[in-house]
């Protein structure tokens, strides 16, 4: 027999939701959901795919943002309708100016590394960078405080996953994590449609499973090198 010859399965809220109220009885096979059932069940889906940005990297969801740099100004707000207009990251990672054609790394500083910095005013070419999350946008603080001909800066961050608005809102999550969803929204489900404490932990379980191999896959793998420290 012959296969499909295509790999782009999709599919949508709804038919996670539908999955899930199965799983936990809600409704039988066949059967559609209440308008009530959807509404509910979507504040779970947002809620849930919103809380994974905690679990770790979703390499999908890391993307690159250009900015230019002014002379004299050391911080960038970065955020839909900021001075950088894009996307607020929840974490960075890396940054780096080209220069010529060579690509010249920021490291990437924590709150505590940036308030211990002696002259926040010296101005040169960023070496430092602290990036610091607030509630609705990012604040970008680099070090030294960039002057002359400034170099554009890019920066590598990880971003949030897109929201459910619609029932008909196909996931921002590639392929291989539409069981763990909707094991995951069974779950959280679960208390709320009186399953007993013995279904329930089985379905936590077996939820608890597919979120495990779908977040080992998703890390991105690479070398790990190791160097004695030869201080005294």
């Amino acid at each position: 027999m012959a296969t499909s010859g295509t790999t782009t399965y999709t599919t949508t809220a709804a038919a996670i939701i539908k999955g899930a109220l199965r799983l936990v009885g809600a409704i039988s096979q066949g059967e559609e959901p209440t308008t009530a059932q959807q509404s509910e069940a979507l504040e779970a889906l947002n809620m849930m795919t919103k809380g994974l940005a905690v679990k770790g990297l979703p390499l999908w969801r890391i993307s690159n943002t250009q900015f230019n740099t002014v002379a004299g100004v050391a911080t960038y707000n970065i955020g839909t309708g900021q001075t950088v207009n894009a996307d607020k990251p929840l974490k960075m990672y890396q940054a780096f100016y080209s220069q010529g054609t060579t690509d010249v790394p920021l490291r990437i500083i924590t709150r505590d590394e940036y308030e211990r910095l002696g002259n926040k005013t010296s101005q040169g070419n960023p070496a430092q960078m602290y990036y610091e999350p607030l509630r609705d946008y990012g604040v970008i603080h680099l070090f030294p405080v960039p002057y002359g001909t400034t170099p554009a800066i890019t920066v590598i961050g990880q971003h949030h996953i897109e929201d459910f608005t619609l029932t008909t809102n196909t996931p921002d999550f590639p392929q291989e994590w539409f069981e763990a969803l909707k094991y995951s929204l069974a779950a959280r489900l679960a208390g709320e449609y009186g399953l007993n404490m013995l279904a329930r932990s089985m379905l936590i379980r077996e939820a608890d499973r597919y979120m495990d191999e779908v977040l080992a896959f998703t890390q991105e793998e690479g070398s790990m090198y190791f160097v004695a420290d030869r201080r005294l």
